[in-house]
């Protein structure tokens, strides 16, 4: 039980949970909201999430990338050795199956009606696809910097109109900007975590945008992630004069000091030093402008 709660790396599990609320609470906003379809939402992309986490594990360690990681670095269990790849293909399986029903049982839940519950099913699908091939297969894109156009898509775009459609089975066009911010700071923790690996993964051949870019764009991209996200919520708030959800602006000192240390890190190590603050960073951010609309 250790080792999947390992695996599972529930550090990360925040960004999941954001990204739910995120969508639930501008639904809630707007009079469309009901428990059951935000609890099942949020157990399925709670699964997606572990899912990710676990092919990730594999499929890195069957490539070798993790063997090279420096050391400040998270030990990885297939490439230590403290899990079998046998293991931990069983494990994909338990998990892809926990998410396809989960992820039915919320469709069934919903206000969807036949075309809806297609359409959900067949991104549902998606979903699962991109979880277990960031890392793993021939074409892994996780190794083609591919990696934060995924994270924007899933943990913004898709993971918040998808949310918010499940419980008012509509949307509207302002609701891009709300899910483009919370995808744009779920951007920014695996930019900071490419940062830190960008030396171990050029020796392995990952080609994430950090390694492309190089260390000091990636800290540039990472600025212009941080300050796009902003924006997106800001201006949510001044058109929809949905003022409370500003309440984000309480982080400000927090990103603000994010950001100082990133610009003084003078190497990968300094500045992967960051990743715990940039988590908290992002999920607070989309948890209080969650909070603020609820108010």
């Amino acid at each position: 039980m250790s080792q999947i709660i390992e695996l599972s790396r529930p550090r990360t599990l925040p960004l999941a949970f954001a990204v739910i609320c995120c969508g639930n609470a501008l639904a809630y906003h707007d009079g469309n909201w009901h428990p059951p379809v935000f609890i099942l939402s949020l157990l399925t992309a709670l699964s997606l999430q572990i899912l990710s986490n676990i092919a990730n594990d594999y499929g890195d360690g069957i490539r070798g990338t993790d063997y090279v990681r420096p050391a400040s670095a998270p030990r990885r269990l297939t490439a230590t050795g403290r899990v079998s790849p046998a293991y931990m293909r069983r494990l994909l399986v338990v998990c892809t199956l926990a998410s396809l029903v989960l992820g039915i049982a919320l469709l069934s839940v919903s206000a969807l009606g036949r075309g809806g519950f297609l359409v959900f099913l067949g991104l549902g699908a998606l979903a699962i696809t991109a979880a277990i091939t960031y890392t793993v297969g021939r074409c892994a894109y996780g190794y083609h910097a591919l990696g934060e156009i995924s994270v924007f898509t899933f943990f913004g775009l898709l993971g918040v109109l998808g949310s918010y459609y499940l419980q008012s089975g509509n949307w509207r066009p302002g609701l891009l900007l709300p899910a483009s911010g919370c995808g744009l700071l779920a951007a920014t923790v695996l930019n900071i975590n490419n940062i830190r690996d960008i030396v171990s993964d050029r020796a392995a051949g990952k080609q994430t945008l950090a390694v492309k870019l190089g260390f000091e764009r990636a800290k540039q991209l990472q600025y212009m992630l941080l300050v796009a996200a902003g924006c997106c919520y800001l201006a949510y708030a001044l058109l929809n004069q949905a003022y409370t959800s500003l309440l984000w602006l309480l982080l400000l000192p927090l990103v603000s000091t994010h950001a100082r240390a990133l610009h003084r890190a003078a190497d990968q190590m300094s500045a992967g030093c960051e990743l715990k603050r940039i988590v908290s960073c992002a999920c607070g951010v989309s948890l209080l402008f969650s909070l603020g609309l609820c108010l």
